[in-house]
């Protein structure tokens, strides 16, 4: 089972208001580009396409058709590492989603290492699961996939703006 906190003022007040001692009354202008801000842009990302999975459906194009939506989640042992998709779509004709939700400042760029990354995801998800489903990469980002070299992996997107459609 995978709990997740969803209330936006919880998780910030847990992230920046209990544990803020430092008594800098400019905090957020000092730590803006901080690690600790970028985790919690993009767990609040996360958040927010959670709460708007049907929006999600409707610009993939699937709102009309049966889906299961669930999380996954696969604890690293002795044959493979640990694996996780936050976001899985399984559609009535077979297809399902591995949505993968990155908050970006622009678009999002896809590496080498990612690529593999996401391979070895997809492999771990059709291996645990057997599925004889056809999973593909769907990746909700603020500002889309930037085309390159490896944003083929990706079989769909869904931006920020289709999320308030």
């Amino acid at each position: 089972t995978i709990y997740r906190l969803i209330d936006f003022y919880t998780i910030f007040y847990y992230r920046f208001v209990a544990d803020n001692t430092t008594g800098d009354e400019q905090w957020w202008t000092h730590n803006f580009e901080s690690p600790k801000v970028y985790a919690w842009q993009g767990l609040t990302f996360e958040t927010i396409c959670l709460t708007h999975i049907s929006s999600i459906k409707k610009a993939l194009g699937i709102s009309v058709m049966a889906t299961s939506v669930s999380s996954w989640r696969k604890k690293a042992d002795d044959n493979h590492p640990g694996a996780q998709v936050d976001l899985v779509i399984e559609r009535a004709d077979r297809i399902i989603h591995l949505c993968e939700m990155k908050f970006s400042k622009s678009e999002y760029r896809i590496s080498d290492d990612y690529e593999l990354q996401l391979r070895q995801r997809m492999g771990i998800f059709i291996e645990s699961t057997k599925t004889r489903l056809s999973p593909v990469i769907t990746f909700v980002t603020t500002f889309g996939i930037a085309k390159g070299m490896h944003s083929s992996i990706v079989h769909s997107e869904v931006r920020m703006e289709d999320l308030f459609r």
